[in-house]
């Protein structure tokens, strides 16, 4: 018995040994410039602030272009030369009047899509609205829905059905069991549908705070999946059809999630978010190079950290097809970015001049992971 017993020890410490060597999966931390393998320049009038980087590549005729639209804007670039061939404005009132205030803006390959307070209208590419579709009215256990892009979600034209974010500004507790988040409106018969989801039980720890309210949404046409980037969770949504699932898309540094506070002034409440917060941002598929990409803000604490001359960080998560991670990107600053069949650009901003924005096309297939 005691010979087994010697024996059997020897065994299971070399087998302790043999797993203690193993190597693990190493994740790469890249710059950003380890991945950029071209510059697209979109050239820009003094007048125009900022032409965004929702972007949508569209062909037509034999012709390559990017589209956008900003406001009460249309604009149409030729691709890859970036320049500016139509930039069509929409009336506020009139006939084909779409309102002052959109919260809501988007394009497909045909049309401009708005949304004024909560009327859906569809405009054509040259000024003229097609279509107006009055939105549902706010349930009865919504309090008011928020129809909005402006906060970096996205409203999409998914095989001709508008599905349209539902953005609360602050959680409030019943609302953390309210799941009809994102509106699927069908222009055809005027039926709407909805992509179900909740937001998970540990945000009872983030109410009253506009940070932790806003959802991030993307979408993997290919595949059919709604990809749900909630701020506080190191983990992504994914909706299928049939099922949902949480995949991990967090970073190696530590975030800090930090709760506003609330301040009565008057009548009113103030939502005071704190600034210093950690969140994960946008999420986004890039088709081409079929990887999934997450904005990480990792915030430092300004005063606790003045003297060591510290700033905050961005990363950029890269997951492959199998939502398996395969390299944190660090990022100059905040930034978004969109696909093309040559691959995905990312905004860095004006480099030479103000007259011309700049997009890098970034390369995934430099990314090296080692076993």
């Amino acid at each position: 018995m005691r010979k087994f017993t010697l024996l059997s020890f020897i065994a299971l410490s070399i087998l302790g040994f043999s797993c203690s060597t193993k190597t693990t999966k190493q994740i790469p931390v890249l710059d950003l410039k380890d991945l950029i393998v071209d510059t697209l320049y979109l050239e820009k009038d003094n007048m125009t602030k900022d032409v965004g980087s929702n972007f949508n590549y569209i062909k037509r005729d034999g012709e390559e272009y990017l589209i956008t639209s900003i406001q009460h804007r249309f604009m149409e670039y030729s691709y890859p030369e970036g320049k500016l061939i139509r930039d069509q404005f929409y009336e506020e009132e009139g006939p084909d009047g779409i309102g002052s205030y959109l919260p809501v803006i988007f394009t497909d390959d045909t049309s401009v899509w708005f949304i004024s307070y909560q009327e859906l209208i569809q405009a054509d590419q040259k000024g003229k609205v097609l279509a107006r579709y009055d939105l549902p009215a706010e349930p009865t256990d919504r309090l008011a829905v928020n129809y909005n892009t402006m906060a970096g979600t996205k409203a999409m034209n998914i095989n001709g059905k508008i599905v349209i974010p539902d953005v609360p500004f602050v959680l409030k507790e019943p609302l953390l069991d309210y799941e009809n988040w994102l509106l699927k409106f069908d222009p055809k018969d005027s039926s709407i549908d909805y992509v179900k989801f909740k937001y998970p039980s540990k945000y009872l720890e983030f109410l009253d705070d506009p940070t932790f309210a806003t959802y991030q949404n993307g979408y993997n046409k290919t595949d059919d999946l709604h990809l749900i980037s909630f701020p506080a969770d190191d983990s992504l949504l994914v909706i299928s059809p049939n099922s949902q699932k949480w995949v991990y898309a967090g970073v190696s540094d530590h975030m800090e999630f930090l709760v506003g506070r609330t301040e009565q002034k008057g009548e009113y409440t103030a939502f005071l978010p704190n600034g210093n917060t950690s969140k994960f941002s946008w999420i986004d598929y890039d088709p081409t190079a079929q990887v999934y990409l997450r904005e990480a803000i990792i915030r430092v604490d300004s005063e606790t950290n003045r003297d060591q001359g510290k700033k905050p960080l961005t990363k950029l998560v890269i997951l492959d097809k199998d939502f398996e991670k395969i390299a944190e990107v660090v990022l100059p600053f905040l930034t978004r970015g969109f696909s093309t069949p040559d691959g995905y650009y990312l905004y860095i901003g004006y480099p030479h001049s103000e007259d011309e924005v700049a997009f890098a096309r970034l390369d995934f297939s430099k990314i090296k992971t080692s076993n």
